[in-house]
C-alpha cells in the first residue's frame, strides 16, 4: 500500500512542470528570438551633449551618418547602423572635411580642406576615401582611409603654407605646370625650420577675363637665380603659354597665363632631404 503511495505522489510531482508549462502564453515569444528594437534619430542625438551636430545623412533605410564638432576640434562623422545599434568613427582624423560623396555604407568619401586642428602647416586639399574592411559589433575602427589628390577647378581658392621668413629660391617650368623652390632666409633660419620647414603663406587667384592663375606669396625675397628668370613666355609648354614675378606691398604675385587646354590644377607641396621646400602646379583639361 505505502509503495503505491509512493508511486502515485512521484507521478503527481513530476506532472506538475508539464500542467504548468501548458498553462503558459501560446504565443508568447521565446527571449532569445526577439529582436531588438531599431536606434532611433533622438537616442543618436543624445549622444552628442557636448558636441554640436552639423548634419544628419541618412544612406538608406537602416544606416545614418551624423556630422558633429566640438568648438576647436575638426568636425567628426560617425556611421550608425540603426538595426544593430553599431557605430562607426569615420577616420578623417584632425582634418576639417566635408562630405563629398556617398557611395553606401561601405564607401564615404570626403575632400579634406588641407586645414586641421592640431597645427598651423596648412596641405592642399584632398580626398579621403573611407572604406570598410570587417563589420564587427561593438568596434569603432571597421573603415580605413586611403588618400589620393583631388584636381580643382582653376577658380578655385586655395590657401596653404605658414613660413614667411622665406626666400624663393628657384623657379622651373615642368612638363605640365610650374614649380617653385624655398629655403630661409640668412639669418632667420631658426624660424624656417622650427618645427617644420614650409612654403610661405600662399593664396590662389584667378582671373578669369585674362586667364591668369596667380599665387600671392608672403615671402621676403627672391634669390639672384630667380631674379634672372622673373619673366618668359613658354610657348611650348602644353598648358602655360607665360609666367611673370612681380612684387607689391611686400608680397610676392606669381602670374601663370593660361592656354584654353588648361581646366583644373593641382598643387602639391613637398620637402627636400635638406629642407628646403617646393610646390609643384599641376594642370589637367576636363577630367
Amino acid at each position: 500500500m505505502k509503495r503505491n503511495v509512493l508511486f502515485i505522489s512521484a507521478v503527481m510531482l513530476l506532472s506538475i512542470p508539464v500542467i504548468l508549462l501548458g498553462c503558459s502564453d501560446k504565443n508568447a515569444v521565446p527571449v532569445a528570438n526577439q529582436e531588438a528594437p531599431r536606434l532611433t534619430i533622438e537616442e543618436i542625438t543624445k549622444k552628442y551633449k557636448d558636441t554640436s551636430i552639423k548634419n544628419i545623412h541618412n544612406i538608406g533605410e537602416d544606416y545614418v551618418l551624423i556630422e558633429s564638432q566640438q568648438e576647436t576640434f575638426a568636425n567628426r562623422f560617425d556611421l550608425y547602423n540603426l538595426n544593430t545599434g553599431d557605430m562607426d568613427i569615420m577616420p578623417t582624423m584632425i582634418d576639417f572635411v566635408t562630405l563629398e560623396s556617398i557611395e553606401n555604407e561601405n564607401y564615404i568619401i570626403f575632400l579634406s580642406s588641407g586645414k586641421n586642428s592640431e597645427s598651423p602647416f596648412i596641405n592642399p586639399p584632398h580626398l579621403i576615401k573611407c572604406v570598410r574592411i570587417k563589420n564587427e559589433a561593438d568596434k569603432e575602427d571597421d573603415f580605413i582611409a586611403l588618400y589620393e589628390d583631388k584636381y580643382l577647378p582653376l577658380d578655385y581658392p586655395l590657401q596653404l603654407g605658414c613660413k614667411a621668413e622665406t626666400q624663393m629660391l628657384d623657379i622651373n617650368i615642368s612638363f605640365n605646370g610650374f614649380e617653385a623652390a624655398f629655403g630661409a632666409v640668412k639669418g632667420k633660419e631658426a624660424a624656417f625650420y622650427a618645427d617644420n620647414s614650409d612654403i610661405p603663406p600662399t593664396r590662389t587667384i584667378y582671373d578669369k577675363d585674362k586667364k591668369q592663375l596667380i599665387f600671392e606669396m608672403d615671402c621676403e625675397e627672391l634669390s639672384g637665380k630667380v631674379e634672372a628668370k622673373k619673366k618668359a613666355a613658354t610657348p611650348d609648354n602644353q598648358y602655360i603659354s607665360a609666367y611673370e614675378i612681380n612684387e607689391k606691398d611686400n608680397k610676392f604675385y606669381l602670374s601663370l597665363e593660361l592656354k584654353d587646354t588648361a581646366k583644373q590644377y593641382l598643387l602639391k607641396k613637398d620637402h627636400l632631404p635638406d629642407g628646403t621646400m617646393y610646390f609643384r602646379i599641376s594642370f589637367v583639361g576636363e577630367s
